[in-house]
């Protein structure tokens, strides 16, 4: 396992992550449902990705596979040939292609000058696992039935980096066309949420706590069962015949422990698997665009790893 290094925490990501603390702190006191929250959140995030519209990228809604979702397509198109297949975070609960995500991929297909196709899958607690793995196999059946011949890279942040894991367990298990490589932005891959991490970096991380990660965790997997499925969980499964992954994480996140762990195993399994830990950055640092400098230098890291593969 490689450990790789970003820069030091800039000042405007330490700006960034006072208006974290305080959405963290708040909800302690101020329990919301998933609905709640979704409207609290994506309306705004909607209207704040529309000044930042970027002109050398296409918006477009289009269906995968029956799935809802959207394309990206760079006007520069520097790597025609390969793809990027995306599964957005949130929890299982929150988070869209065109509201919280909008900014961040308009961005990925930029750098890595790439089409990058993201998947709407359903969300919990109104369709609990296996809804968004099911909605995720079904859109990558149909990018793959219609792109034969491109390299396909598949990609996730937080819950959306841990289906991206499961996913690719159950590809493989089911003998479907893996991807040719995968990028994971601070994977959440143990929805028993017990790992270290969790208390280790409580105070440190701006963003999340365990007790919403508990929450979250309920909503998709009910049961004690389901947590320690591997399709849920990734962390719990084989890694063997894995493709190549690259996975970014932040030194100050409690998903510290479900990127680190596994990295080692799937390093135990034989598979090629970088972690690349960034000092004293916090959850999903990249989506915030161009707001914090660290965003661009993750997104580098992550277009020259797709080009040394190829």
């Amino acid at each position: 396992m490689s450990i790789g290094q970003g820069e030091s925490l800039s000042l405007r990501s330490r700006l960034i992550s006072i208006p974290l603390r305080i959405n963290k702190s708040l909800s302690k006191f101020i329990p919301l449902s998933p609905k709640i929250v979704r409207w609290l959140i994506h309306p705004p995030t909607w209207v704040f990705s529309k000044p930042t519209l970027s002109f050398a990228v296409k918006t477009q809604r289009s269906t995968f596979g029956g799935v809802p979702g959207v394309s990206f397509t760079p006007v520069k198109q520097s790597n025609p040939d390969t793809k990027i297949v995306y599964l957005h975070g949130g929890g299982y609960c929150i988070g869209s292609s065109l509201t919280t995500h909008r900014i961040g991929l308009r961005n990925l297909a930029k750098v890595t000058g790439s089409i990058c196709y993201s998947i709407d899958y359903r969300l919990a607690p109104e369709n609990p696992y296996p809804g968004a793995i099911d909605d995720a196999l079904a859109a990558w059946l149909d990018i793959v039935e219609t792109n034969p011949k491109s390299k396909l890279i598949l990609s996730g942040d937080s819950a959306g980096g841990g289906l991206s894991l499961a996913l690719m367990m159950r590809l493989r298990d089911e003998g479907h066309r893996l991807p040719d490589g995968a990028v994971l932005f601070s994977p959440w891959t143990n929805l028993t949420c017990e790992s270290e991490s969790y208390v280790t970096k409580a105070k440190a991380d701006p963003m999340l706590s365990q007790k919403m990660a508990i929450t979250c965790a309920g909503h998709y997997a009910p049961t004690a069962a389901d947590k320690k499925n591997p399709y849920v969980s990734p962390i719990f499964g084989d890694f063997k015949g894995l493709p190549r992954t690259l996975i970014l994480v932040g030194e100050q996140e409690i998903l510290l422990d479900d990127s680190r762990i596994v990295g080692e195993h799937a390093i135990a399994a034989g598979g090629d698997f970088e972690v690349d830990i960034w000092p004293a950055m916090f959850h999903d640092w990249w989506l915030f665009g161009s707001m914090i400098p660290e965003s661009k230098q993750c997104l580098l890291k992550v277009a020259g790893w797709i080009h040394s593969g190829q």
